[in-house]
């Protein structure tokens, strides 16, 4: 099955505040909408393209996003005549709300499937006429008067409520990061990790332990951090950007910033590597 993807990023943002795009802030270490993308892109069968529309005044494409995903500027007031020119062409198309950061490719793979013979939505949680996703023929897609708003679409059953979450302001995007988290300790868990406390545990995306680490409350693990296997990571530790070596140990309170712990090292309470 051949299909493009489609992202509108084109929400101000007002209820965020913030001088920074929603679509850029960080959520487990990488911009919003870089989860957006990253769900299309780990799709059963890739989209040929990914098209993201946004503001003329968005800047910092999200890194690390392959060349088959294109940026469009539009400028404000053409918001909806971009949208349907992007979605229109003939083809199956799946047009995606760039604030839906919790889409999963499993996700995507049901609205594929079920968009195969009708056009078909995955609907918001806060509005039950507005979906996050629709996918069909492009024609289908833009038949509605807002893409958004697809009257004749077929719902798409999830279980996981949450994939639908739209994260407009910043409490969502706390409820998100809760989500995310959680989705990324069962990961671990799954590998040979062990979380005491995992509620309290940060753990972003590109975060990577080894098997029989044991990782105590109140622990941030941050950027391309690597624990090695057999670690021991004391409470209220934080790891940033650094690697841990094999049984290496981080009593507690401990600080590493951008460095290197050997292997089987034990770094001592209140110890702090990598900020002189």
């Amino acid at each position: 099955m051949t299909w493009r993807g489609v992202v509108a990023a084109l929400d101000e943002g007002e209820a965020f505040r913030s001088r920074v795009s929603l679509y850029l802030h960080p959520l487990a270490g990488r911009p919003m909408l870089w989860h957006v993308v990253s769900s299309l892109l780990g799709a059963s069968t890739p989209p040929s393209e990914v098209l993201v529309l946004h503001r003329a005044e968005f800047t910092g494409r999200p890194p690390d996003l392959p060349a088959q995903v294109r940026f469009k500027a539009v400028k404000r007031g053409d918001e909806r005549r971009a949208m349907r020119a992007a979605i229109t062409a003939p083809g199956s198309t799946v047009l995606v709300d760039g604030s839906a950061a919790l889409l999963t490719s499993p996700a995507i793979d049901s609205l594929l499937q079920m968009a195969r013979s009708e056009l078909a939505a995955l609907f918001s949680r806060e509005e039950e006429a507005v979906a996050v996703a629709v996918a069909g023929e492009g024609p289908a897609v833009a038949s509605s008067q807002d893409p958004f708003r697809p009257a004749a679409a077929v719902r798409v059953p999830l279980d996981d409520p949450y994939e639908v979450l739209c994260v407009t302001d910043r409490h969502a995007l706390a409820t998100a990061g809760e989500v995310i988290r959680d989705r990324l300790v069962r990961w671990h868990e799954a590998r040979g990790v062990s979380f005491l406390l995992p509620s309290t545990t940060l753990v972003e995306v590109d975060v990577r332990i080894g098997a029989d680490t044991v990782i105590y409350p109140n622990v941030a693990l941050e950027g391309a951090t690597v624990i090695g296997s057999e670690c021991v990571i004391g409470p209220y530790s934080r790891v940033v950007e650094s690697t841990v070596g094999r049984g290496s140990e981080l009593t507690g309170w401990n600080y590493v910033l951008r460095t290197q712990v050997r292997n089987h090292a034990v770094l001592e309470a209140y110890a702090r590597r990598g900020t002189e």
